[in-house]
């Protein structure tokens, strides 16, 4: 977490400043200073620098700011001082100036670099003093003794990485009852897109509903965490969770972390088989379920892949006690019939218990949850998170990389599936811990049609935007009317996450913000899907990789 870099984090973050794409192959930073090897030329390859010592780049977590007259000049500057390396590597370079508007609107975390290089290297020498400054803003019932211990030496001991050893702490009161508490109970924690369109009923407690206010989660994941406890679930227990991407999904996520159980999200487009995998490989006590859900135009009968994949459980000598199921479609939709004994409706259960549930306080280290890989390499591995470490990254990395502003109304949209690292980490417990307000999209960005990103944007006025580049090159193969027909105009920030982006599918989302509209938003790309590390604006950076700090030190502050 303290200054790590990576070339393989698979996250991509456009915000509306400048920045360059070129493309180039990318390597290490290399410190030295050299006409081949030049301290500013942001990591690209150099045969004529051989055996230097590499080191990772400082990590950016925000968008500084910056005036646009600094921007223009320095990067003026920057592009003299590397044109002729870059001349020679046959690299071809497009530049994309910063918009006023951005600086004029958007708050910055620091106002000057030399602020976020004292940050950053406050991150490298005193690590310790860095991330418990940042942890300090959330809510500690017993305060940690040491912030930070490892060890990779077998010899010295058992292979450790500790984060807050001796801190309590609960990261579903961090996410809620801390804004509640703070007077934030009746923001918008969640809006439910659904997949038809249609406007989802309120029905009461346990109903489906079209929004959450944060003090109505907390309410709800009380009453899931009371069910559970009335199933028997308690603290160390695993919970499966097979769920769309409806908000109960998040919540029931919140509702097992409030009573110290660890959940395992297994995506919902899996089979009978993959789904008995991770239930029989966690020890799932409980399985929390639904009864089947549209995907586009198709009907998919979840709970029949749940049912079956618990006789596959119960074959391998793994059983499952008990099973919540969400009434998402109604009638007899989806065909389900529960197992008396084992099964109850979500609606059912949580209209006749307390909205209120004590915390269950685990020690920062107690297991949160366990999210398997997608098993294409192999059997699927199991990776558990731990609750301190991973509350203070996914908040933090939240916070400066997507720079989302609550109190300026800032609506966020990941497309992402909670069943993947990204949903977890940016739909569930990032936005929430930042006190944010989201849509949760329970459908396909071409249902039913292709302009069906942008209709969301326009209707909740989204702010900041996170998909994949597939969905990107997808939605540009049909064609710009899709996306011109709708104003847009709410939009500050674009992601991307998943795999690098292609220039083309890059140039083409980098435009969406004015397309058909005149004028033009530069880009500032970030990695840190493992590592958090950002770009700060105006940096030169390529596509599918992150840029160098370095090269910031040539603005002339």
């Amino acid at each position: 977490m303290h200054g790590c870099f990576t070339r393989w984090g698979a996250f991509l973050v456009m915000g509306m400043v400048g920045m360059r794409v070129a493309k180039a192959f990318l390597s290490p930073f290399c410190p030295h200073a050299t006409a081949e090897c030049p301290s500013n030329a942001a990591f690209t390859t150099s045969s004529s620098c051989t055996g230097h010592a590499m080191r990772p780049p400082p990590p950016l977590f925000h968008l500084p700011g910056f005036s646009s007259a600094r921007h223009a000049h320095s990067s003026t500057a920057r592009a003299a001082s590397v044109e002729g390396t870059e001349a020679s590597r046959g690299v071809e370079e497009v530049v994309f100036h910063p918009a006023d508007e951005y600086f004029q609107q958007v708050p910055h975390h620091y106002d000057h670099v030399e602020d976020y290089l004292v940050h950053y290297e406050k991150s490298i020498k005193d690590p310790e003093a860095f991330w418990s400054e940042i942890a300090r803003n959330f809510h500690w019932e017993t305060p940690w003794e040491e912030t930070l211990s490892y060890n990779f030496n077998r010899s010295a001991g058992p292979i450790h990485v500790r984060f807050f050893h001796g801190g309590e702490t609960n990261i579903a009161y961090n996410a809620l009852d801390r804004h509640v508490a703070a007077g934030l109970g009746d923001r918008i924690a969640f809006y439910t897109e659904r997949n038809d369109l249609e406007p989802i009923r309120e029905s009461g407690p346990g109903g489906l509903k079209d929004q959450y206010t944060y003090r109505e989660a907390l309410e709800e994941v009380s009453r899931i965490a009371n069910v559970l406890k009335s199933m028997g679930v308690k603290r160390g227990d695993k919970v499966g969770l097979f769920l769309p991407m409806v908000a109960e999904l998040p919540l029931a996520m919140l509702a097992c972390a409030r009573i110290g159980a660890v959940h395992t999200v297994v995506f919902a487009g899996f089979s009978k088989e993959a789904l008995a995998d991770r239930l029989c490989d966690a020890g799932c006590k409980a399985v929390i379920a639904c009864d089947g859900v549209f995907r586009g135009s198709k009907l998919i009968p979840l709970f029949h892949t749940v049912d079956a994949a618990i006789q596959l459980c119960n074959e391998r000598g793994h059983i499952i006690e008990h099973t919540l199921v969400l009434k998402r479609l109604g009638g007899d939709v989806a065909g389900v019939h529960l197992t008396p004994g084992r099964d109850v409706w979500w609606h059912e259960a949580t209209a006749k218990a307390s909205s209120s549930c004590p915390v269950e306080w685990v020690p920062s280290e107690h297991p949160l949850f366990i999210l398997y890989t997608s098993g294409s390499t192999g059997k699927p591995k199991g990776v558990l998170h731990t609750t301190g470490g991973y509350m203070i990254q996914a908040a933090t990395t939240f916070r400066h990389v997507f720079n989302v502003r609550p109190e300026k109304n800032d609506i966020f949209l990941c497309t992402a599936d909670c069943g993947w690292i990204t949903g977890h980490s940016y739909v569930t417990y990032g936005p929430l811990l930042n006190g944010a307000s989201q849509v949760v999209f329970e459908g396909v960005p071409s249902y039913p049609d292709v302009g069906r990103l942008w209709h969301m944007v326009d209707k909740y006025g989204i702010t900041h935007l996170y998909t994949a580049p597939t969905a990107i090159r997808s939605l540009m193969r049909e064609g710009d009317e899709h996306v011109t027909k709708y104003a847009r105009s709410s939009l500050k920030v674009l992601g991307s996450v998943g795999e690098p982006i292609n220039p083309e599918a890059w140039k083409w989302y980098h435009e969406v913000r004015s397309l058909g509209q005149g004028g033009r938003y530069g880009v500032v790309e970030f990695f840190g899907q493992i590592s958090g590390v950002g770009v700060c604006g105006g940096s030169r950076i390529y596509d599918g990789y992150v840029g160098s700090i370095k090269a910031l030190r040539h603005l002339g502050q």
